[in-house]
């Protein structure tokens, strides 16, 4: 019995390093790269390079427009992209995916008006639109349903890791190459890690990995959604014509749209109406985005002990309301502007990693192409456009507070939601 026990736990050890190769490291790596340049755009546009080379204001309403659309092209390319991947598998979409990121980041440099640049930011955001339907796809063929928020959460996480590294590298370059280095710099990245590593590790199902035994697919296979006893099974087999579906993805609200508001006009924010110096912004965000990720793996590995998303999610958009709220109205201290920055960005990981645990308690493996891509699409759409809304309401107001304060309300709407979910035992 003890020598079964061994090799039963040596197998899983050696199959899980597998999954982690094959799967998460190359989607943390492409994930990371993905958001380090959406996030670095809300250092580039508060550059005075940038403004003085386009002729902007800091509290221009065209600088929300930068993100705005960039999303606006990512939600809608998102839903084209979940029947490519149905179509042509998970691998082939990301190459093809990750290749027009280089181009589209190549091509910036090059610009000479603002509608040029958006024409480059909605390049970009078709090509980026590949990621969720991809990365979704993977985890629900090599994943059993009990790991998927710590597999969510290693790729995930690179929300964080890359929104770390845009602090650090986007200031360098900057500083030493101008807006235009930055991009190609960029470009390079995008390149050599997102495109070169799927090529290189990036297996459509652990069926068409050598390595991977045949007991272990057994295993992925028994614990999928279609097969586990783990989740409820409330509703209609289509998530499409389930309405807890739907209500995921008003939660999911709460944490895109806090995200990237927050990321479009936090550097601007602290830089403008809290008076402090580009270098301790960086640092700042830096800081909050690096105990991000801790709070991410953390929070996934209690979510997959409990298998009960919607109660835990609830938590973190209390911890995300605390900190929009302390940083656009608390003390003007470095010290408590950290402290609420880190709780806002904290309490995002907390509710992503969460969301994406009940996204994947209500779809089955061979709809999870289809769904995630409609989910984050229309999630996406809606979302879209409020960095471009927070940039007009600081216009008319000239006040951030009234934009933070939107994305409070959004995130109160999320625990509503997830109150529906969690009496249901999600």
């Amino acid at each position: 019995m003890g020598t079964i026990s061994t090799v039963r736990t040596d197998v899983q050890a050696r199959t899980g390093a597998r999954r982690w190769l094959h799967v998460s490291f190359p989607l943390l790596i492409s994930f990371s790269v993905a958001q380090l340049v959406k996030s670095s755009v809300g250092i580039v546009v508060a550059s005075p390079v940038f403004q003085e080379r386009f002729h902007l204001g800091p509290h221009a309403a065209a600088v929300g427009w930068v993100s705005s659309s960039f999303l606006y092209a990512y939600g809608a390319a998102l839903l084209a992209w979940g029947y490519v991947v149905k179509r042509f598998g998970p691998r082939t979409a990301m190459l093809g995916g990750s290749a027009i990121w280089v181009l589209a980041l190549a091509f910036t440099p090059f610009v000479n008006t603002m509608s040029e640049l958006y024409l480059t930011r909605i390049a970009l955001g078709i090509g980026e639109a590949c990621f969720y339907p991809v990365a979704h796809t993977l985890t629900a063929r090599w994943f059993p349903i009990q790991e998927r928020a710590r597999a969510n959460a290693s790729w995930l996480s690179g929300i964080f890791v890359g929104s770390t590294f845009a602090s650090l590298i986007t200031t360098v370059t900057l500083n030493n190459l101008g807006w235009e280095g930055t991009f190609f710099v960029q470009a390079g990245i995008a390149l050599v890690l997102a495109f070169g590593l799927t090529l290189a590790l990036v297996h459509d199902d652990p069926r068409a990995a050598d390595s991977v035994e045949t007991g272990e697919v057994e295993h992925i296979v028994r614990n999928q959604f279609e097969n586990t006893e783990l989740l409820p099974k409330n509703g209609p087999d289509s998530p499409f014509r389930n309405y807890r579906y739907w209500l995921t993805m008003l939660i999911y609200l709460g944490t895109n749209i806090p995200f990237y508001g927050l990321v479009t006009w936090l550097p601007s924010f602290m830089k403008e109406q809290r008076h402090l110096n580009f270098g301790v912004v960086g640092g700042i965000l830096t800081a909050a985005n690096a105990l991000s990720i801790v709070v991410m793996i953390l929070v996934a590995m209690r979510s997959d002990q409990k298998m009960r998303r919607a109660g835990l999610a609830m938590i973190g958009f209390t911890l995300e309301i605390i900190g929009i709220t302390g940083a656009a109205l608390g003390p003007h201290n470095t010290f408590a502007i950290g402290v609420f920055v880190f709780l806002g960005l904290g309490g995002n990981a907390w509710c992503v990693v969460t969301n994406w645990g009940l996204l994947h308690s209500l779809m089955p493996t061979d709809r999870v192409e289809t769904s995630s891509g409609v989910f984050s699409s229309f999630t996406n759409l809606i979302g879209a456009g409020f960095p471009a809304l927070m940039g007009w309401m600081l216009s008319a107001s000239g006040s951030y507070t009234p934009g933070f304060l939107m994305l409070d309300g959004t995130a109160l709407l999320s625990i509503v939601c997830c109150g529906v979910l969690a009496r249901q035992k999600y």
